[in-house]
């Protein structure tokens, strides 16, 4: 009997550490993500990454049971983050991911560079709460629930946050927009 439980209790481990190293794969590499956007240096990014990972396991317990385990992780994370930029005095640009095609000419890449330094320019002046809201929704396609159990505020601030970051991009990088309606109004302020 006692080597029935002695088995069983293997079993249990085994299907822990299984189901362990399934999240891990699962959310490491969007965190991660989510880090260097927003931290935009990659050691920076993966020293947060595995400080989560480290905190998030130490946790256990606390975990509110209406959150999810991803979402949990993030939290936490955040607030790893959010300390860690108090003590910096300077904020690394982000590198983002490549705005065109593969092969581009070399006009194109250099609007493709310009595009990204205006776009980092524009996500970097972003207030904290509000960049962080936008890289959640835009790049790791939380929910504005997901989004507020990480930040500690409500749905609706989050969706406010999301959308208020995003009237601002949209307002510093109307100049890239190379619709016809923005050519006109271009053409109209400026005479």
């Amino acid at each position: 009997m006692d080597d029935q439980r002695a088995d069983e209790r293997t079993d249990a481990t085994e299907n822990g550490r299984a189901s362990r190293e399934a999240f891990v794969r699962s959310t490491y590499v969007e965190l991660y993500r989510w880090f260097h956007r927003l931290a935009g240096c990659p050691a920076w990014a993966a020293d947060l990454t595995q400080e989560s990972f480290a905190a998030f396991w130490a946790s256990g317990a606390r975990q509110p049971t209406e959150v999810s385990s991803r979402t949990w992780l993030y939290a936490i994370g955040r607030n790893l983050w959010r300390n860690q930029l108090r003590g910096r005095r300077e904020f690394v640009p982000l590198e983002f991911d490549q705005a065109f095609s593969s092969d581009p000419g070399p006009e194109r890449r250099v609007e493709a560079g310009e595009f990204e330094s205006d776009a980092r320019d524009a996500v970097d002046q972003l207030p904290v709460d509000l960049r962080e809201a936008f890289t959640l929704r835009f790049w790791n396609e939380f929910s504005y629930e997901e989004i507020a159990a990480i930040q500690g505020v409500s749905a609706d601030l989050a969706r406010w946050r999301y959308f208020a970051a995003r009237k601002r991009l949209h307002a510093r990088l109307a100049p890239w927009d190379p619709s016809p309606e923005h050519s006109e109004k271009e053409g109209r302020h400026a005479r």
